[in-house]
């Protein structure tokens, strides 16, 4: 096997820049990967807005991200126009990575195409596998071993599983948390706000409730549904919170509660909330048993009722035990390690 730096082209999704200036996983993620192979001297090109910011050659297929585009009234112009000029480039790289789901697979129509890596940041449903499925030369990367599961399950070539990857260096640790438990996430049905919301007025805990809304049937969710629950006693909604607030947020917390309604494919608040000390109570879903051990960085829990009980449990766990469970399990150096291994084999 070669160890010669190769040439990466990374894609992020368009949607909002990189890093993200709130909300955003995968474009937290896609930063770190991305700033960390720049410092380890590959060359490294990242399609994405031009409002994004990167040691990476910025190639931009937006002048904004278009979730802050409110008069673009066609996006999927821009997404063909990034295929394009991906295309166009193709010569350019001995991999492309694509952070932007099945929006790319239509690179691999091209016959010159080098391999292409898609990582799959979100759950997997039918109608995405059967696209999936139509690009066998796609080479797919898990975030946990259940989405791994998950993908095989819809006869998906899994290459490689990679966790997410933080630095704890800035996740600073707190020993000593105030007396609140913390949602911290997007207000829909799937992230499991209202259980969030109905744990803790249950529990009689005071409650932060940070996160974003994005696109009508989210908007009308939390307008009709989540919003009612804001005002009721011990419940305190900050919204949107730059990424400075949020470790603020997480590092004071007795807990993170992650009721989630999903097949989680991983979960980063999680490990962000740990990294500072702070234990998380979830839903058994997906990668929650991959990523926190119960009774020990917190509890993984089957209902509301169980959720309840494990927050008057809390002060059972020690701090510095989630602390050392990301320091040992999802650094940003671990996940980088296993991802320069991945595009020299792919290259080979």
């Amino acid at each position: 096997m070669t160890n010669r730096k190769l040439r990466i082209a990374q894609i992020a999704p368009l949607w909002i820049p990189v890093p993200p200036k709130t909300y955003g996983g995968i474009e937290l993620m896609l930063s770190v990967l991305v700033e960390e192979l720049c410092d380890r001297g590959w060359s490294i090109s990242l399609f994405a807005s031009e409002d994004s910011l990167t040691k990476a050659n910025l190639i931009p297929a937006t002048p904004r991200a278009l979730w802050l585009r409110k008069d673009l009234r066609s996006p999927h112009a821009v997404i063909v126009r990034l295929i394009k000029m991906v295309c166009d480039r193709r010569h350019n790289f001995d991999v492309i990575h694509n952070h932007f789901d099945f929006f790319m697979f239509p690179l691999l129509m091209n016959h010159e195409c080098p391999p292409v890596l898609t990582t799959l940041h979100r759950p997997i449903d039918e109608e995405s596998a059967r696209v999936a499925r139509s690009f066998p030369k796609m080479n797919f990367c898990a975030i946990s071993q259940d989405q791994r599961q998950s993908a095989e399950e819809k006869k998906l070539k899994v290459v490689d599983v990679i966790y997410n990857g933080i630095d704890p260096k800035i996740y600073p640790f707190n020993k000593n948390p105030e007396d609140y438990f913390i949602y911290l996430g997007r207000l829909n049905q799937e992230k499991g706000i209202i259980q969030a919301i109905q744990v803790a007025m249950a529990a009689g805990v005071r409650l932060i409730v940070a996160g974003n809304v994005a696109g009508p049937v989210e908007w009308n969710y939390f307008l009709h549904e989540v919003q009612p629950f804001l005002n009721e006693e011990g419940i305190q909604f900050v919204g949107e919170v730059s990424f400075a607030e949020k470790i603020q947020f997480l590092k004071k917390a007795k807990g993170l509660l992650f009721p989630i309604d999903r097949r989680e494919p991983f979960g980063l608040v999680m490990i962000e909330a740990m990294a500072c000390g702070t234990p998380v109570i979830a839903f058994n879903q997906g990668s929650v048993p991959e990523v926190v051990v119960d009774g020990k960085t917190g509890f993984i829990v089957k209902d509301k009722d169980e959720m309840v009980g494990a927050i008057k449990k809390i002060d059972s766990i020690k701090r510095l035990d989630c602390r050392r469970h990301v320091e040992q399990n999802f650094t940003l150096k671990q996940m980088v390690d296993k991802y320069e291994k991945l595009y020299q084999r792919l290259t080979n």
